[in-house]
């Protein structure tokens, strides 16, 4: 699909589909993290119909499932993860990268009235076919520092009119990014 016009009606578009995009994204995530005593690792669960992953079945007292299982991430450990951002282009469409990064909450002095989180203007880079796709391009701004930090959310398109969309991915509560302890950034691949 390709929008005519003013630039300002495509950058509103643009931002209204991420925010709804990563809006439904918060709402399908319901993480519930519980621990038991003091020094017990925190247990994550998850209601299975909310993440869409598949039910597990038991055969003969095993468990198995059609799907790999996914790694859940722990919020606390997730929250602590600030870093930059890599992006590796390893399909074969042009693509835009697009961040919207998460605001944090703020509390007023005065009223003690504490601001939901909302989130800064948009971010985006272009990538060419293939274009980092063995190490991955780090990205910049030039009037800003990229920080990824839990909450922020990325998306990808393609831009040679296949129509071919990649996420909305949340920073610290999906799959993608990973996170590159050694290196303290984060690592987007996005692939076909």
């Amino acid at each position: 699909m390709k929008v005519k016009g003013n630039p300002a009606t495509k950058i509103a578009l643009f931002t209204a589909v991420l925010l709804i995009g990563g809006w439904l994204v918060l709402r399908r995530f319901q993480i519930e993290v519980a621990v038991t005593a003091p020094d017990s690792i925190p247990m994550i669960k998850t209601d299975p119909s909310q993440t869409g992953e598949p039910k597990l079945a038991k055969n003969n007292g095993q468990t198995s499932s059609t799907a790999s299982p996914i790694d859940k991430i722990d919020p606390a450990m997730a929250a602590a993860r600030q870093g930059t951002l890599r992006v590796s282009n390893r399909s074969e469409h042009p693509l835009r990268v697009a961040l919207l990064s998460r605001q944090p909450k703020s509390t007023n002095a005065k009223s003690g009235e504490v601001t939901p989180a909302g989130f800064d203007s948009p971010s985006h880079w272009d990538f060419s076919p293939n274009e980092g796709s063995e190490k991955g391009l780090l990205v910049s701004l030039p009037n800003r520092t990229v920080t990824l930090k839990k909450g922020d959310v990325l998306v990808a398109f393609a831009q040679d009119g296949s129509q071919r969309y990649w996420g909305p991915y949340v920073v610290g509560e999906t799959a993608q990014p990973t996170w590159n302890g050694q290196l303290a950034e984060w690592e987007l691949a996005l692939e076909r």
